[in-house]
């Protein structure tokens, strides 16, 4: 009896040590939130990779064949040819994290790496990211590149208890439902929900002086102020955006390099601007439209100098130090769409005030910023399958016959030489690419026309204006599949500025008020929730105001005399998109 007591004894004691590791085998229940996974108590996270992959080419990209055509930078990482004009693949590959904690914490990282990719490049040889040497146009390398960095990154905080949310770091962001003011500038943020009311508050950093080697008031930082009104399906929304930037006419060592592009104008100039814009947008029966009107107020003070260039040796004629400039400019953007099913026609409207007098002490030109900028309104929701169109927000085209050879005098201009009127304002300053020569990548209008036309200051509120209307088609013939096709005119308000201080030869005969002409489509076949393919391209032709540009271009610097350039060929592009995102 006693030897049976042991041996049950023995075989409870088995089985509870075999039933505690059972136990300890089992997994702890893996809780998910959407695409977080649960990684501690109370702590959600998500792992974020993406790889958009394409393959382009172009023909043709300044409407001259006549014309040997160049990229706008020889570098692999330069944005500028990864969207603009080249023949490539290149990718932009991403991976980052966020992360949640309970209902009021989140943090955002995200790293990026975008290059062109050929046999070479792939294997990270020594010239993989400056190729070093002169190409045959004579240009070296560029040498500062951005490689695999920081594309955003923001911490966001929920005050328990409290309507009011922070948010620090660089988002992607945009401020007003047109998203003419919008990007992934670090800022610092405050947002207020009280019901259908929401508001915000912002102080964005756009340089900083720390970049010059400089510090005291060598900034430019913007503020911004939004309130919206959520009457669904309708929304109003008001938006105020104060500009300082003193960053422009900081006091750098003589003689100045840069101008324009680079952020820096005329030193000791200074730029005080306040946007105003106000909004509707909404849904009435199949229309869902948009309307917002947008004011600019404020005053520019020209620099101390009037020197366009290092190789200016002195003040241009009528040239005075510190001269005030009002600045008092419009613009009106609207959007409407029917969706009847199937297809969905739509069209826009774009008008930007012009400046037609570089004479006078008023900046009337309007331009969304203080600075030559980008803005998201291809990554707002109105016009978010227009960010294949060239002509619309994209990669702007090259000048007119690359504007090879020309040069400008003119009396109220006299010392201020310029390789083009088109290249006045632009990044091709001083050189002979002639890239992006209305606007800036990703904005829609024309602040890079005329933005030196004034005498000592550099002002993108200085420019043509813009009348640009796009009308299209989006179709769904099937799950998954999406064809979107359109026109899109882009053309100037006033040609004056243009004519007064930029284009003398033409003996009193205006530039005509046509730039370019685009049709172009695009399908996309979504295969998953994670995956897409996008097939694009566009068909560009000069209209009869660049055209007139164009003729003061020269075509073969080879020969003696001016050879004209007549700015009739077709500018194409193509591209196929594989994209992956989890």
């Amino acid at each position: 009896m006693r030897r049976l007591t042991q041996v049950v004894l023995i075989g409870v004691l088995v089985l509870a040590v075999a039933s505690l590791a059972t136990a300890q085998q089992v997994p702890e229940p893996m809780v998910r939130l959407g695409n977080f996974i649960e990684v501690g108590n109370d702590v959600f996270m998500h792992i974020m990779a993406s790889a958009d992959i394409r393959y382009k080419t172009v023909e043709n990209y300044d409407f001259s064949s006549r014309v040997r055509d160049r990229t706008n930078s020889r570098n692999p990482t330069s944005s500028s040819t990864q969207e603009g004009d080249s023949d490539m693949s290149y990718a932009e590959l991403r991976l980052g994290v966020e992360a949640r904690y309970q209902k009021n914490l989140t943090l955002y990282v995200l790293f990026e790496h975008q290059q062109i990719f050929d046999g070479n490049t792939i294997d990270d040889r020594s010239n993989s990211t400056n190729p070093g040497g002169t190409d045959v146009f004579g240009r070296a390398a560029t040498t500062e590149n951005p490689g695999f960095h920081i594309e955003r990154y923001w911490i966001d905080y929920k005050f328990q208890g409290t309507p009011l949310r922070m948010r620090v770091g660089a988002d992607l962001w945009n401020v007003d439902q047109a998203g003419i003011v919008g990007d992934d500038d670090p800022r610092f943020v405050l947002f207020g929900e009280f019901g259908d009311i929401d508001v915000t508050a912002a102080a964005v950093y756009q340089y900083e002086s720390q970049r010059l080697g400089l510090e005291n008031d060598n900034d430019l930082i913007y503020y911004t102020f939004s309130a919206g009104y959520n009457l669904k399906p309708h929304r109003f929304q008001l938006d105020v955006v104060y500009m300082r930037d003193r960053w422009a006419g900081a006091d750098l060592a003589f003689p100045r390099t840069g101008l324009g592009t680079d952020g820096i104008g005329f030193q000791g100039q200074k730029t005080d601007s306040v946007l105003i814009m106000g909004g509707w947008s909404g849904r009435v029966g199949p229309v869902r439209a948009l309307v917002q009107g947008n004011i600019n107020v404020g005053s520019a003070r020209g620099g101390r100098t009037g020197l366009a260039s290092a190789t200016a040796p002195t003040s241009p004629q009528g040239f005075v130090p510190g001269r005030h400039y009002d600045i008092f400019s419009g613009a009106a953007i609207a959007y409407a769409e029917a969706d009847l099913g199937i297809v969905k026609p739509w069209v826009g409207f774009i008008f930007g005030s012009a400046d037609g007098d570089p004479t006078d002490r008023k900046l009337h030109g309007f331009s969304p910023a203080s600075w030559q900028d980008v803005t998201q309104i291809t990554g707002a929701p109105w016009f978010s399958h227009l960010d294949t169109s060239t002509n619309f927000a994209g990669r702007d085209f090259a000048c007119p016959a690359r504007s090879q050879g020309f040069s400008t005098t003119s009396g109220r201009q006299a010392g201020f030489v310029a390789t083009s009127p088109l290249q006045i304002g632009t990044a091709a300053l001083g050189g002979n690419g002639g890239f992006e020569c209305s606007h800036t990548v990703s904005n829609p209008f024309n602040q890079r026309l005329g933005a030196t036309s004034h005498l000592g200051l550099f002002s993108p509120y200085s420019n043509p204006g813009t009348l640009l209307i796009p009308i299209g088609l989006k179709a769904y013939p099937l799950k998954g599949h999406e064809l979107v096709g359109w026109y899109v005119y882009r053309g100037m308000v006033k040609t004056n500025l243009l004519n007064i201080a930029f284009a003398p030869e033409l003996r009193g005969k205006d530039i005509r008020k046509e730039q370019i002409h685009e049709v172009g489509g695009y399908w996309q076949w979504t295969l998953n929730p994670y995956f897409d393919i996008r097939l694009s391209g566009n068909v560009a032709y000069l209209g009869s105001g660049y055209r007139d540009l164009a003729r003061l271009s020269d075509c073969d610097l080879n020969a003696p005399g001016v050879q004209a350039c007549s700015g009739k060929t077709l500018a194409l592009k193509g591209e196929a998109r594989f994209r992956a995102r989890f």
